[in-house]
């Protein structure tokens, strides 16, 4: 993975660096590029160079803001987090398609645990999931995937564009270790907690309007889930 740091104090740098080292399983497979200035980082920038970008949005000269700003002139895709020390600027990045805030200051879990969620959202992003119908393989975007419904050896995949039907088990959907952020909120249903719009006292509602039922033995299970994945996107 490819990540670009943008802070115009190098101590945070440096602690960032460590803190990402501590967050992701294999640091061999991490390839990190540190930057002091956003001017310097925009000298060096090309669209597609970074999966995951970190900038201090209170930088001197262009702020984090405007580096972002430029980035989404050339490149739609790439996961930008802001580093900052006050959260009222939260809002603000949602102009630039960017929704993930680490405050400074906060405890060393906090931010292990919101740079783990960024890690886990690029890997669904650049998984595939592939499904066997009749003789036709189809490789399907796990960041595309709504929820799995079961309804006895047959499997249903409901995608944001498709349904896909195949034969298999739940039981090893739930091992599937591309599946992160999915959950089981029923015998016969796992959820992308990624398209759950809200959560009623029996009942999942996910973004597209699909009901998803919610056993009352999940229901706690699913809830803390949720809210932790609502967390640490903050």
């Amino acid at each position: 993975m490819r990540i670009a740091m943008c802070d115009d104090e190098k101590k945070f740098l440096n602690m960032l660096k460590e803190l990402i080292a501590k967050s992701y399983p294999d640091t061999t497979k991490l390839c990190i590029s540190e930057f002091e200035s956003g001017e310097q980082f925009l000298s060096q920038f090309k669209a597609n160079q970074f999966d995951v970008i970190i900038l201090d949005i209170e930088m001197k000269k262009l702020t984090g803001l405007d580096v972002a700003e430029k980035i989404r002139e050339t490149d739609k895709s790439v996961i930008i987090a802001f580093l900052t020390s006050h959260q009222e600027f939260a809002p603000n990045g949602y102009e630039v398609n960017a929704f993930r805030y680490l405050l400074k200051g906060q405890p060393e879990h906090m931010y292990i645990k919101q740079l783990r969620s960024i890690f886990n959202e690029y890997h669904q992003t650049h998984m595939r999931f592939s499904v066997q119908m009749s003789n036709t393989v189809f490789n399907v975007s796990v960041s595309d995937i709504l929820y799995f419904e079961i309804f006895k050896r047959t499997i249903v995949l409901h995608t944001r564009a498709n349904k896909y039907q195949f034969n298999g088990k739940l039981s090893e959907i739930e091992k599937d270790e591309r599946l992160i952020n999915f959950v089981k909120p029923h015998k016969s249903y796992y959820v992308n907690l990624s398209y759950i719009d809200n959560i009623e006292p029996t009942t999942i509602i996910m973004k597209n309007g699909d009901k998803i039922p919610l056993s009352r033995n999940f229901k706690q299970f699913v809830t803390d889930k949720f809210v932790s994945f609502l967390t640490a996107r903050c």
